[in-house]
């Protein structure tokens, strides 16, 4: 199935992309990669033929990106999004967070208290502008010795620019990076959407 799937030893022509959903957020350090998770996707979906596909929101426009193929493809398959699994302290799960140093470790928690500074303050109606708000959320992750990849707002369906908060929901999504325990960095992504997610 794996050979099948990602095609070993055969050099591909085809391939399914999502145009706009991928073209921010990882896909700006990453052009092409959501082109290759597209193209996997849909030749597993058209070999397995499943009913439900389930994928977490920690990885928000990978799980935008297969919805969208998955309409726009008229797969019989219902896409699913879970919410994000949080640590105790709030570090969103993931396996990287094994290579972080202890100190690393620390200091990548303030990714998650951005992220909950961020929906208080919308709550509260003392955000601001979207730009503000990245600012800061930027300002922690860089004060804790994190090198930001992105820090973005967008419209939380779509993955479009937005010009005030109003436009709910909105997503605030995160990569940055820390140091490894060994060597080199970890890369860790995180997000929320602020305002009414009942319609996400």
């Amino acid at each position: 199935l794996r050979a099948g799937v990602c095609g070993r030893g055969v050099t591909h022509k085809t391939y399914v992309a999502a145009e706009r959903l991928q073209r921010p957020l990882c896909g700006g350090s990453r052009p092409h990669f959501f082109r290759g998770v597209c193209t996997v996707v849909a030749k597993l979906f058209h070999i397995v033929e499943p009913d439900l596909a389930v994928f977490g929101r920690k990885d928000y426009q990978q799980w935008r990106v297969i919805s969208r193929m998955v309409r726009d493809l008229d797969f019989a398959v219902e896409v699913v999004g879970l919410p994000i699994c949080r640590e105790p302290d709030g570090l969103a799960m993931s396996s990287r967070n094994a290579r972080l140093s202890e100190e690393s470790r620390q200091s990548a928690l303030c990714i998650s208290r951005g992220l909950k500074w961020a929906e208080a303050a919308v709550a509260e109606g003392t955000a601001g502008e979207p730009a503000a708000v990245a600012a800061h959320v930027r300002g922690l992750i860089e004060a804790a010795g994190g090198k930001v990849d992105y820090v973005e707002l967008l419209d939380a369906h779509h993955l479009g620019p937005i010009t005030d908060l109003s436009s709910q929901p909105v997503l605030l999504a995160v990569a940055a990076l820390f140091p490894a325990r060994d060597r080199g960095t970890v890369r860790l992504i995180d997000n929320t959407v602020l305002g009414d997610t009942s319609n996400l």
